[in-house]
């Protein structure tokens, strides 16, 4: 159920319509409630708020009516700039950034505002002219005021968001910040561990021969995978899972997601597979809930994006490296991902497909070497990231990913960067970094 709920959450922060259609839910309640307050109560007799009675309804009523015609133009408006801002993510950093963009709570949140006070200030208007001439529209109207100031503040603060989240700066930080809060709930602390789980070398795993395999329920990425569900379910039936996927795969309509291990006789196959298919949530598109590899190729996209001809921008590719360097850090300076789940009887239940540093490593700077590799000043800054990098690379399997990708580097060098100096330079570099590593 906590599974369900986080990615519901999620979800529904994706959307970019809940936030608005919250308020405006909201805006209808206190619309009825002051509508009744007014009436039950002359509010402008409380001393101190004379001031805000209106002369008649008919001075409500168009007062109210300005604020709704206003506040409808100026929502159009902030859809309008969102629509552009939208569009300019797409074509300058990727189409995988508008999905940022969308879930940004300040842009939904100005929306909604404007929205909601259209809203509230049409069934107002309603309400005034429905109770006739000798009506109190005290409560209703200066409420309406008070939003329509509200409103006035929320452009300024919307215009101000846009022009800031357009800057390719703030788009890599908050990118390196979904990025490290990936990297916090999926790679725990030391302290954080169970110390029930923990990695091994897949082919040293025996888990029997008589098992079936669950295919997938349908296309699409793996978004989210219960592995406690799992676990109990596999301690329940006295059998052990191995998962053949992990989150981020595109799974086609007839791939095996699992292969359940001395599967239980009494329930027949289709049981199994729900059982397996429901711990597995499938989408139209990759989410970074339990996936690192999403913000890496979301930070690798913008710098391929930047070396390429049409835009020719080493400083932004500059920018996304360091931020990639410094999430990747963080995978080295945590314990390595458990692989083998036991359940409390410390018996095997789970074997799951992990990606290891190596897989994020390539993620990250392949695409990056693919069309920065004629670039000295790229690569010579690639080196010094990876150089600080190569401290932390204290074991054996980090060290060999390491040097693997140094090797690629030098043959890239060789055969791309047409600069002597630059070439000699950086050959130089890297050599002795393999020597380090070695």
């Amino acid at each position: 159920m906590r599974h369900q709920l986080l990615h519901l959450s999620e979800r529904l922060r994706a959307s970019f319509w809940v936030i608005p259609a919250l308020m405006m839910i909201t805006a209808i309640i206190l619309a009825q409630t002051f509508l009744a307050i007014d009436q039950r109560w002359d509010i402008h007799h409380i001393p101190g708020l004379s001031w805000l009675r209106l002369r008649d309804p008919d001075s409500a009523r168009a007062l109210l009516s300005t604020i709704a015609g206003s506040t409808i133009t100026v929502a159009g408006t902030v859809f309008s700039i969102t629509t552009v801002a939208l569009t300019l993510a797409s074509n300058q950093f990727g189409p995988r950034l508008v999905r940022n963009f969308i879930r940004d709570r300040r842009t939904q949140v100005s929306l909604g505002i404007f929205l909601s006070t259209f809203v509230y200030a049409l069934l107002v208007m309603r309400g005034v002219d429905a109770r006739g001439p000798d009506n109190r529209q005290t409560l209703v109207v200066s409420f309406a005021l008070l939003l329509a100031l509200a409103c006035i503040a929320y452009l300024i603060y919307f215009i101000h968001n846009v022009a800031q989240s357009i800057q390719v700066d703030n788009i890599t930080f908050q990118i390196n910040k979904e990025f490290r809060g990936a990297l916090d709930a999926i790679y725990p602390t030391e302290e954080c561990r169970d110390p029930r789980n923990h990695r091994k070398d897949l082919r040293e795993v025996n888990l029997g021969e008589d098992c079936l395999c669950v295919p997938a329920k349908s296309g699409g990425y793996v978004q989210r995978i219960d592995r406690q569900k799992l676990i109990d379910w596999a301690a329940e039936h006295h059998c052990s899972i191995r998962m053949e996927c992990h989150p981020g795969t595109f799974l086609f309509h007839w791939s095996c997601v699992a292969r359940v291990f001395d599967p239980p006789r009494n329930i027949d196959s289709k049981r199994i597979s729900d059982a397996i298919q429901g711990a597995i949530t499938l989408g139209p598109q990759p989410t970074a809930e339990q996936d690192v590899i999403f913000s890496v190729r979301q930070l690798a996209q913008i710098a391929v994006r930047a070396l390429s001809p049409g835009i020719n921008d080493p400083f932004t590719a500059y920018t996304c490296i360091d931020r990639l360097i410094d999430g990747i850090g963080v995978i080295l300076q945590r314990p390595p991902l458990p692989n083998c789940f036991y359940d409390d009887e410390e018996t095997l239940r789970l074997v799951t497909s992990e990606l290891d540093f190596a897989d994020v490593l390539a993620a990250a700077l392949d695409e990056i070497r693919e069309y920065g590799r004629d670039s000295g000043v790229v690569m010579r800054h690639l080196l010094n990231s990876l150089n600080a990098l190569a401290e932390l690379c204290t074991q054996r399997d980090d060290r060999h990913a390491m040097k693997f990708l140094i090797q690629r580097l030098m043959e890239d060098c060789a055969n791309s960067v047409d600069d002597k100096f630059d070439n000699t330079a950086l050959q130089k570099q890297l050599s002795a970094m393999r020597k380090n590593l070695s």
